[in-house]
Parts: structure tokens; C-alpha cells; sequence
């Protein structure tokens, strides 16, 4: 009976799907050279291959953009700063901004980062983007005949740094500038070059998503240049980058405060994230494709005027698009008919005086082993075992991938195992547990994930596509006397971080092994919140006392003495202050 509240909700999600409006074009055709772009990208690539931020060829390669733009009788303004990036250390970095000024102050930014990883990562280059700010700001460069090309809002290019080290020039520009503020909207520019589809990237650093009419557009002055309509992340995949914000391109930061923006790329097998050139040969073709695009899509937000540009939560499907509060609104629901059966049953226990407090303890008690594993890895991102710097998106290249520090690994593996043994004691079941302190460690169980379930409604909703198959799969498990059927059943339970991981994995291309260690430090480098990692460590604890019941390994704390004997915590800290009361002899 309590689904019944979801289906209300549900038609309200059915009834928020629409079609976005899609702004007009721009009267005058894109004059955007791909030979000429193609060029600029080959002396790009050539004469700094290696723009690793904080080197001397990325300082050489901001040079050779701000000559190149001078050269096209455009002015330049430089943004200086030090940043603590992960693998990289502190590092100088530069932003390179170009205005047009328009007959309006608001702005239009279009971004592309000039760095990359190195020759051995060409993931990370983006020289074609680069090639293509260069060729829109030609556009607008000052006429020797006739007046000089003026929009309606002001252009704001910027060529940013480190953004195959998760985009902190765009960070940076986006936390600081004016021209953020006044923005309108931001176009992220990033491996057009490619030979792969044309592919707009959504996600922010925020559970936010860009304006229905910017993505409906850039689709639509996409498909007028390619011929095809360029692909969209899948609604699972917005789902799951709504529930744990990850923006691995450059418009993360931009969403994130408030500004409408889009990463415009190619897509390379099943990547998700911007590709950026994977090759150092461009294609022509493909290049003044999305150079055509670019500038159309530029032109017809330049003319939207009057028009606001907010960053709503949406859910997009092709040419529709859903709202995000009805999507919001129905996971928040889905979890009365759990709440409701969780508080029913707490009753009932209570009713029939079954041993809840030792079921709580062991509870508790799973709890601190997951926290005290948390404790080890900020230990191991103060030691150096993870990576620490800003917050920004660690890249897929990151030397906690591609360079595994197995020893200290390994050394926190081992204090992890020493943890677990000395927490199990109270927790080994001596005995077979009889149905009622089975009935009372699920119901304590169920009562936490309940607890984690509306906390996450509070706070993080989108969050709940990760918990939700937990609910409802775990409560059939009193319920399935086999052993099969109940593995089964907390097997589905697992599904919704087991999808995460997996869908990231893919998006970045990480192995089995690799996917775990990168959210950890995603986590140590402050990208994901404390208040994640803390639900994180609650539905674990959760997760290891179902697991004891689903697979008959549980007992109750202390196998039910009241009061239970003081633990190894509580002992210690009595050794401890008894130390500190005896007196010493002189």
C-alpha cells in the first residue's frame, strides 16, 4: 500500500517530459578554415608536444597562443596563479583570456585547454580546440576594410591550463573571473578533431545540468554540419553523474556556479568523457565539421537576446528532456513504502521485547571498522599513498592508476586485517542465533539503511539510485530459506554501487582493480564531499551485517550479554587514563 504515493509522482515525471526549444540561427553562414585551423594544430603539436602545466613548453605553448592572437590585432589579458595538482605537485599556470567587446556586457565564453599530459598521453591533448579558439577569434579580428565585426553580447575566449589535469584553469576562471559572472552561457571545446561522433558532454561537479535550450541547440547546429546528431550520455549514466556528481570535462566547473554550460567533443568506442585527441593527425573534415558548429552555435546565442541561460537539473532523452524536480520527487518517494515497512517492524520487535540493543551494538561496531578503514586511507593520502591537491576530477592517467603504490597498499591492507580481527571478537558467533536475535540484527540493519535512506532524501537525492535496490531487495531476505535465494537477493542489493563503479569504469577506462582506487582518491583529494564518504561508510556497515545474516555467520554483540564487557576501545582508553591517574613514585 505505501507504493501508493509513488504513483503520483511517477505521472509527474511522465507529464515534465518535453521538448526543449531550440534557438534560430544565425543569418550569416560559418566562414570557420578548417585548413587553416588544421595548421595552427600541427604547429601546436609539433613545436610543444609535451605541454605538461608547470614545464617550460607549456609555458612556450601560452606564448605561442598569445602571439598568435596578437598577430590577429586582438588583445590579451593573462591570468597568473599556483595550484597544488595531483602527481604534478605546485605548479604555475596560466589562463589566456581574449574579450570582444559586445553592445551588451553580458558574455558568451568559449574555453579549450592548451596543455595535455605529455606525448605519452595523447588523451589529454587538445590542440584541434585550441586551433579552433584561434580561427573564431580570426572572426572578430579588427578589419582593414569596413567596420570591425561586433556581437550583440561580449566573446569571451579563453585558453585554459591543466585541463587534462582536471580542468583547473576552467576552475579557476569560473571562481574568478567577471566574465563568468555575466555569463550567459560556456562552450567547452575539446578534441574535435577526431574521426569518432560528435558527442555533448552534461555532467557538472554539481547535480546540476545545462539549460535545455543550450543542449536542443548545439544538437541541433551539430547535426546541420555533421549530418548526424550528436550522442547524449545515456539517462542512467545522467542519473548516475547526478547522484555522485564526476564532470571529468572542463563545463564541471562552470555548472557547478550556475553557468550553462557544455563540453563539445567526439567520442572514441565507449568513452564518456572528452577524448581529446588521441591522435596527433587531425581530420580535416571532422575538424571544420565542428568549427562550423562552434561558430553557428556561438552565433545563435550571441543573437538569443533577452534569453536566460539557468542550469535546472534535467534528465535528457534525445530530443526530450525531463525535469529534474519530478525526478527528484519520485526517488524521495520511493522510499515511504520501505520507511513505512522499517518502522512497522521496529514495532513489532519492540512489541515482542526482542534483544534490539546488541543487534544496535553490532551495528555500531561495523560502523566504527568501516571508519576506522576511512581513517587509514587519510593516513595513506598523508603519507603518500593517495593523491592530494586541489579538488578537481583526477585524469584516468593519474599515477595511482597507471603506478599502483603496492607497498603502501599493502601496509594499509595489513593495518585494515589487523583492524578486523581485533573488531570480530564480539562479534563471532559462538552459538547458532535463535530466529528472534536473527529477526532483531535485521531489523537494526534495515533500520540504518532506512536512517542512511532518508538522510540522502534530505540531502543528496539523486544519491538514492544508489541505495534503492538495497531496500527492496533486502528485505525479502527473512523471507528465502535457501542459501541461493538469499545470496541472490543481497547480491541484487549491491547493484546500485556496483553499477556506479561499472559505469565509470567504462566512461574512463579503468580495470576492475584500478575503478575502486580512483574514487578513493577522488576522495583524498577532496573532490568527493566528507558527508559522501561518511554515507558510504554507513551503508557498508550495513551491508556486512546483512551479509552475516544472509549467509548465517551472525550473532549478536557480545552473544548478548547485558551489559556487554568493555571492548578493545573502551579498554584501551581505560589503560590510558589509569596511567595517567597513577601516581608516580619519586
Amino acid at each position: 500500500m505505501g507504493f501508493v504515493v509513488v504513483v503520483p509522482a511517477l505521472l509527474a515525471l511522465l507529464f515534465s517530459l518535453s521538448t526543449p526549444g531550440t534557438l534560430p540561427r544565425s543569418p550569416l553562414d560559418p566562414l570557420f578554415d578548417a585548413d587553416a585551423a588544421a595548421v595552427l594544430h600541427d604547429q601546436l603539436s609539433t613545436q610543444y608536444p609535451a605541454r605538461v602545466p608547470g614545464t617550460v613548453e607549456a609555458e612556450g605553448a601560452a606564448r605561442w597562443y598569445r602571439e598568435t592572437i596578437s598577430a590577429l590585432g586582438l588583445a590579451t589579458e593573462e591570468d597568473v596563479w599556483t595550484a597544488d595538482l595531483a602527481d604534478l605537485g605546485r605548479v604555475e599556470l596560466r589562463n589566456i583570456v581574449t574579450v570582444v567587446p559586445g553592445r551588451a556586457d553580458e558574455t558568451v565564453v568559449v574555453v579549450a585547454h592548451r596543455d595535455n599530459a605529455g606525448t605519452n598521453q595523447p588523451r589529454g591533448d587538445n590542440a584541434s580546440g585550441t586551433a579552433t579558439l584561434i580561427e573564431l577569434a580570426r572572426g572578430f579580428a579588427p578589419q582593414e576594410i569596413g567596420p570591425d565585426p561586433m556581437p550583440q553580447r561580449t566573446l569571451v575566449l579563453v585558453s585554459t591550463d591543466a585541463g587534462a589535469y582536471g580542468g583547473a584553469g576552467a576552475a579557476r576562471f569560473a571562481e574568478t573571473s567577471s566574465y563568468a559572472g555575466t555569463a550567459i552561457a560556456a562552450v567547452v571545446l575539446d578534441g574535435l578533431g577526431s574521426r569518432g561522433r560528435p558527442r555533448i558532454a552534461i555532467a557538472g561537479d554539481s547535480p546540476a545540468s545545462p539549460a535545455r535550450a543550450l543542449v536542443s541547440t548545439a544538437s541541433a547546429r551539430i547535426r546541420e554540419q555533421v549530418g548526424v546528431a550528436p550522442a547524449l550520455p545515456s539517462a542512467l549514466t545522467q542519473l548516475v553523474d547526478l547522484g555522485l556528481p564526476f564532470a571529468a570535462g572542463e563545463q564541471g566547473p562552470f555548472l557547478k556556479r550556475g553557468v550553462a554550460a557544455i563540453t563539445v567533443t567526439t567520442s572514441e568506442k565507449n568513452d564518456a568523457v572528452p577524448a581529446g585527441d588521441r591522435d596527433t593527425r587531425v581530420s580535416v573534415r571532422r575538424l571544420g565539421q565542428l568549427g562550423r558548429a562552434t561558430e553557428a552555435l556561438v552565433g545563435s546565442l550571441d543573437a538569443s537576446v533577452g534569453r536566460a541561460f539557468r542550469t535546472p537539473d534535467s534528465l535528457f532523452f534525445n530530443d526530450r528532456a525531463a525535469s529534474g524536480w519530478a525526478v527528484r520527487l519520485t526517488l524521495v518517494l520511493c522510499v515511504v513504502p520501505f520507511a513505512l515497512g522499517v518502522f512497522d517492524l521496529l514495532v513489532r520487535c519492540r512489541r515482542r521485547a526482542l534483544p534490539m540493543a546488541p543487534a544496535f551494538r553490532g551495528l555500531r561496531s561495523r560502523f566504527l571498522f568501516w571508519l576506522y578503514g576511512g581513517l587509514l586511507v587519510w593516513t595513506g593520502a598523508l603519507t603518500g599513498v593517495f593523491p592530494t591537491g586541489s579538488p578537481l576530477p583526477l585524469p584516468p592517467y593519474t599515477a595511482l592508476v597507471t603506478d599502483t603504490p603496492a607497498a603502501g597498499l599493502t601496509l594499509l591492507a595489513l593495518a585494515l586485517a589487523l583492524g578486523w580481527l581485533g573488531g570480530r571478537k564480539r562479534l563471532i558467533p559462538v552459538r547458532p542465533a535463535d530466529a528472534s536475535e536473527q529477526l532483531a540484527g535485521l531489523a537494526a540493519a534495515l533500520v540504518g539503511l532506512g536512517v542512511l535512506a532518508l538522510a540522502l532524501a534530505l540531502a543528496k537525492p539523486y544519491a538514492l539510485v544508489f541505495v534503492l535496490p538495497s531496500l527492496y531487495a533486502w528485505m525479502w531476505l527473512p523471507l528465502r530459506r535457501r542459501l541461493w535465494q538469499r545470496a541472490l537477493l543481497f547480491g541484487i542489493g549491491l547493484a546500485g554501487p556496483f553499477l556506479g563503479f561499472v559505469m565509470l569504469s567504462r566512461q574512463l577506462d579503468l580495470g576492475v582493480i584500478d575503478t575502486p582506487l580512483y574514487v578513493l582518491g577522488l576522495t583524498t583529494v577532496g573532490y568527493l564531499s566528507l558527508g559522501s564518504a561518511l554515507a558510504a561508510i554507513a551503508w557498508a556497515a550495513v551491508t556486512a551485517q546483512l551479509a552475516a545474516l544472509a549467509f548465517g555467520r551472525y550473532a549478536p554483540y557480545a552473544q548478548g550479554t547485558e551489559p556487554p564487557p568493555p571492548g578493545v576501545v573502551r579498554r584501551s582508553l581505560r589503560r590510558v587514563f589509569n596511567a595517567r591517574q597513577r601516581p608516580t613514585r619519586s
